[in-house]
């Protein structure tokens, strides 16, 4: 076996039970295999779910992540993420410029910077989506490969969460290149094997963390390497910690998430204290590319 990545033969197995099946609390009914490459540290599964392209078309797939596939549904759950979200992007990108959001589900983000982009260009598979996407005059298509084919570009590309779901890392980032214009920006987002509590709490959060819809939990290195072997020679990787303090407490307590929640007896000053120390230490939940074409 080679690493998918960096194609290290230097791979190990770090796990080999059952792992979790859409929203928290649901696991899978038998047990899969994680691997993980010794030299990019890259994780990953090899099981497709169903066929990805259909799959994430479906209804299926958002009624097991999120038990709706209702657009009303994704808002009440989606829209509180806007704001962390800008805090990755800054706003100034989006003036009079045209943006593209890959993997953008009901449009939640689309929805806060339509305001100021000249226009707003939403891509997603799932066809549900796309039907709410188009009532509100955005320019829509399935897939980055498919604007791409159909002559569309953009300025500014995001995506965040969706990477961890791709049959390919690297096509999907190579997919995002061609999107953009010359001198265009890209913003990617995705989870990652947070170390600090996967090495606190073991197996319960590994069976939380490693997920039969996420093929990949990419680390810093890895994300790097896919997006430079996709075109980007501009690559700067900043870590990302979402949950604080409390979040951490909880799982040590409890072995499981209770989310972006502040203990009475710990301060806002040391929720940012934990996180800061998170991102300096290289630990952090989440990652975030930043890339010039």
């Amino acid at each position: 076996m080679k690493c998918k990545i960096c194609s290290s033969e230097n791979i190990k197995v770090i796990y080999n039970d059952y792992i979790r099946n859409g929203e928290v609390g649901k696991i899978t009914d038998q047990k899969y295999k994680m691997y993980q490459c010794d030299n990019c540290g890259v994780i990953w599964h090899d099981v497709i779910p169903d066929s990805n392209k259909e799959y994430y078309e479906s209804e299926k797939y958002r009624k097991e992540l999120e038990n709706s596939a209702d657009i009303e549904s994704y808002y009440k759950i989606h829209d509180t993420e806007v704001l962390e979200k800008l805090n990755y992007t800054g706003t100034n990108i989006f003036r009079h410029k045209r943006v593209a959001d890959v993997g953008c589900g009901g449009g939640s983000f689309l929805d806060f910077i339509s305001g100021v982009a000249s226009e707003v260009i939403a891509i997603e598979p799932s066809n549900i989506y796309r039907m709410g996407l188009e009532k509100k005059g955005y320019l829509v298509t399935d897939y980055s490969a498919n604007a791409v084919k159909k002559g569309i570009e953009a300025d500014v590309v995001t995506s965040f969460d969706v990477i961890e779901h791709v049959d390919d890392p690297i096509s999907f980032l190579r997919d995002i290149y061609d999107l953009l214009k010359k001198d265009g920006t890209a913003i990617v987002g995705t989870p990652t094997d947070a170390p600090l509590l996967r090495k606190f709490i073991g197996h319960e959060y590994e069976q939380f963390l490693f997920s039969y819809q996420h093929p990949w939990v990419l680390s810093a290195r890895a994300f790097k390497l896919a997006c430079v072997k996709a075109g980007f020679n501009n690559v700067i990787i900043e870590q990302k910690q979402r949950y604080g303090l409390t979040n951490a407490m909880m799982w040590l307590r409890d072995k499981k998430p209770c989310g972006h929640i502040q203990a009475d007896i710990i301060s806002g000053t040391l929720e940012e204290l934990f996180k800061k120390c998170c991102e300096e230490q290289q630990s952090a939940d989440y990652i975030v590319a930043y890339l010039k074409k």
